[in-house]
């Protein structure tokens, strides 16, 4: 197991009335919206309540099957919540559940309006724009409600350190490697012909009644040559720990350990802020001990732009997108997606994405058998050269060269409950020629 561990790093070596808070409204101020931050610093006082980081001490809402009010405690193992409101006016609230966001406003503001209310606004870590309402208790407590009908009730904490500010919920997504550390010198992997993602992902966890993190890792070397090299490792656990990744980062509270639950072997990574991610790999050096800093940054998600444009407007129930020779604004990003040869020295590419729902796929050597107007009747096969499943957003290489005339690669399509495959030829000859993108059902 630790051979094989350290072949992974050695791969990688490869509308109330509202204004500033803690002063009432002049009679004749324009109270629709919140004052800038300037005027907010010019205009604030005393902060009205006891401290700037509070954390929900109990829950409410509505039972719609039992018609009743459902009150939890908290925090619970599982589930927190957090709420900093800065004496600069910027705020943020977090409802935590195991490693994800229930709901979220990270990039927020906050004032008070008459009668004690609070008001929250910003955006969600999804993008998405979020108003929260509140109102103060007492100087040692507050409520917030969100528009998904939670009341949260919190008291003062203790706030955390540098960093704190952040947690698991915040590596969910899509991360690119940038550059890296060695030995005192940075490295760019497009100079050093590398590439490398890693991909965070929430599962639910019947054991633990919430979410943990998972990681899928990502690695390609040799992409200057013929044969590139790709590794990957799937379902690495996430976890977060309370001591910080090395010293002199921003993020001093905490890091989070990615472990092999085969091996036992982890590796370690920080958020220096939401958008970059530290990442520390150890390995064998010269028989003693190595170390490489690989920065990853947030990406906008696993497929590039280009191709989720090139996606809108799908037929429905599409079973797969298909794209013949894609651009290098499709392929560069998805680079550390192997290469599956159907053929030897193969002078086309395809790029298949399952859409609808996981799809059987299959691509088999043969013959076509026409009808007299040229349209395919059947497919004898003589062997079949690849067979999987396609995922829905799943992206999948294949090269081959294809042929002006007469198919002499077939690709077969099936949904699981499907009894008979969907066949599409690959050729230029018409009508099976593919020019650009397309979608292939069912119908096709």
């Amino acid at each position: 197991m630790k051979k094989r561990w350290t072949a992974f790093f050695l791969a990688f070596l490869l509308g109330l009335g509202l204004t500033a808070y803690g002063k009432t409204p002049e009679p004749d101020t324009n109270t629709d919206a919140p004052p800038s931050a300037a005027e907010d610093i010019r205009q604030q006082t005393s902060t009205p309540f006891s401290a700037d980081y509070w954390t929900a001490v109990r829950h409410e809402s509505y039972d719609a099957m039992n018609d009743c009010m459902k009150t939890s405690a908290m925090p619970t193992e599982a589930w927190w919540a957090d709420l900093y409101l800065n004496e600069d006016g910027t705020a943020q609230f977090r409802d935590v559940l195991g490693s994800y966001y229930n709901t979220s406003l990270l990039d927020g503001n906050w004032w008070l309006g008459a009668d004690s209310t609070l008001r929250l606004t910003g955006t969600m870590n999804t993008g998405e724009p979020l108003t929260l309402d509140g109102r103060i208790e007492s100087t040692d407590s507050l409520v917030i409600e969100t528009p998904y009908g939670d009341t949260f009730y919190f008291a003062p904490a203790e706030r955390p350190g540098p960093g704190g500010e952040m947690g698991i919920a915040d590596l969910y997504g899509t991360w690119r490697m940038t550059h890296y550390e060695e030995d005192g010198r940075e490295y760019r992997p497009g100079e050093e012909h590398i590439a490398s993602m890693l991909c965070f992902d929430r599962l639910w966890s019947d054991l633990l009644e919430g979410y943990v993190m998972r990681a899928d890792w990502y690695h390609a070397a040799g992409l200057d040559t013929d044969t590139p090299q790709y590794r990957s490792e799937k379902h690495l656990l996430a976890e977060q720990i309370e001591e910080p990744l090395m010293p002199g980062l921003s993020n001093e509270t905490w890091s989070v350990r990615l472990t092999d639950e085969e091996t036992g072997a982890a590796f370690f990574a920080a958020l220096t802020n939401r958008n970059s991610l530290l990442v520390r790999i150890p390995y064998e050096k010269n028989g003693g001990e190595g170390g490489r800093t690989v920065t990853y940054m947030r990406s906008s998600g696993f497929l590039p732009p280009a191709l989720e444009n090139a996606m809108t407007g799908e037929s429905e129930k599409s079973l797969i997108f298909y794209w013949r020779d894609p651009p290098a604004e499709v392929t560069e990003p998805l680079s550390v997606i192997p290469m599956n040869a159907l053929e030897p020295n193969g002078q086309n590419k395809l790029l298949l994405v399952g859409r609808w729902y996981e799809t059987d796929i299959q691509f088999g050597v043969g013959t076509p058998v026409l009808n007299d107007d040229g349209t395919q009747q059947s497919w004898i096969s003589e062997k079949v050269v690849y067979e999987g499943k396609i995922k829905i957003n799943e992206p999948l290489f294949f090269s081959l060269t294809i042929p002006e005339d007469t198919a002499q690669v077939c690709l077969f399509m099936k949904r699981p409950w499907d009894v008979s495959w969907f066949t599409w030829p690959i050729t230029d000859q018409t009508p099976f020629y593919v020019s650009g993108d397309t979608f292939l059902t069912g119908g096709s």
